[in-house]
């Protein structure tokens, strides 16, 4: 009887830290161009947002052609799905910020002009 107690109590120990993965409460991903990541937020959650650079993509000219210009930064966008742009940043190497959302429900983020990788808790 102890021993199933116990083990019962371990798995129910080790799932309530991992609750953030199984349900939609954030993001652990890499995110890249033409990409979107959805997730729920409720009314006045605090988000913390950590995006980390892996890879920058190469601008292109209207052609489709590379143009002579480094990209030294790509930008993260935060987007209510039903009511548009939330906010948006520009980010070189990484950068964590923090986020109050004003109206609940469905989110995505989205990078633009290369890769990241991106945490939303």
């Amino acid at each position: 009887m102890r021993r199933r107690a116990f083990i019962s109590l371990a798995v129910v120990t080790l799932l309530a830290g991992c609750t953030s993965l199984l349900g939609d409460d954030g993001v652990d991903t890499t995110i890249a161009d033409d990409e979107l990541v959805e997730f729920q937020v409720d009314d006045g959650a605090e988000l913390t947002i950590t995006v980390e650079v892996e890879e920058l993509a190469e601008p292109e000219g209207e052609d489709g052609e590379d143009i002579d210009v480094e990209r030294n930064e790509l930008t993260f966008q935060l987007n209510h799905v039903d009511n548009g742009v939330v906010d948006a940043w520009t980010i070189e190497d990484s950068d964590t910020f923090e986020v109050t959302i004003d109206e609940g429900g469905p989110h995505n983020a989205m990078i633009i002009g290369g890769s990241a990788h991106v945490t939303i808790e």
